[in-house]
């Protein structure tokens, strides 16, 4: 198989979530998946170690308590080349995209979780994100936010995914704090209207959703109505890594 890529409009609009909800979609549909999260700053110190919170998240997910599913980890909590920076390291960028090719396996789908938005810079030269995502060739998955300014964050993403022939398989809206129905309804419409790109899934608010993620039956509810077979049909066109 083949993969994706779950991209985020900004920081915090729900990307581990997104991935953690989708590869259990896609779980359920019988695909073999496995989340990988290249590079995470923001470490956390559990139990004396030093671990990657995104990639703990992912582990809720039957199969994966014992896999390495992170390239870089650093702990302070910003933009990676930073992050390296403050520990006398930087991020090389062909040791990571080996490591993301390595992760490839036939009959395996990878689903890679980015950092950020799509302009987080992975070093001072001014490679981002979105240079990883074109060398890589993957079909992108959107994670944004349902709320007020969603549509501008969104189309933004959208634009400069197609200004590099980027394909996006959709886009999943999640509502990352309390709003109004009437205008998250409408956000939807609108994105949909203005980028042509289908959001194939929505996250609803729920306090402390990361806590509930353990429960499978939890996970199904929310994506009972995800629409996992336009993914499926952007990752059968046949795209590949290229890295």
């Amino acid at each position: 198989m083949q993969g994706l890529f779950m991209t985020g409009t900004d920081t915090d609009a729900g990307k581990t979530i997104a991935t953690v909800l989708l590869t259990h979609c896609f779980m359920e549909h019988g695909v073999n998946i496995f989340p990988f999260k290249p590079v995470q700053s923001g470490a956390e110190e559990r139990d004396g170690q030093w671990v990657a919170p995104d990639v703990e998240q992912y582990k809720v997910l039957p199969g994966l308590q014992n896999e390495r599913m992170f390239s870089c980890l650093y702990k302070k909590a910003s933009s990676p080349h930073l992050a390296a920076e403050k520990e006398g390291a930087k991020i090389e960028v062909d040791l990571l995209k080996t490591d993301i090719q390595e992760q490839l396996k036939p009959n395996r789908l990878l689903l890679t979780e980015g950092a950020g938005g799509l302009f987080v810079p992975l070093n001072r030269q001014g490679y981002c994100i979105v240079d990883l995502i074109e060398e890589l060739k993957f079909p992108v998955v959107i994670a944004a936010k349902a709320s007020l300014g969603t549509i501008n964050h969104t189309m933004l993403t959208v634009e400069a995914l197609k200004k590099r022939k980027v394909t996006i398989a959709g886009i999943i809206l999640s509502s990352t704090v309390l709003e109004d129905p009437e205008i998250e309804a409408d956000n939807r419409l609108m994105i949909e209207k203005l980028s042509g790109v289908p959001v194939i899934g929505t996250i609803p608010y729920i306090e402390n959703i990361e806590e509930q993620l353990a429960d499978a039956a939890f996970r199904t509810k929310l994506t009972a109505k995800w629409n996992i077979e336009k993914i499926k049909e952007e990752i059968n066109h046949g795209y590949t890594a290229t890295v």
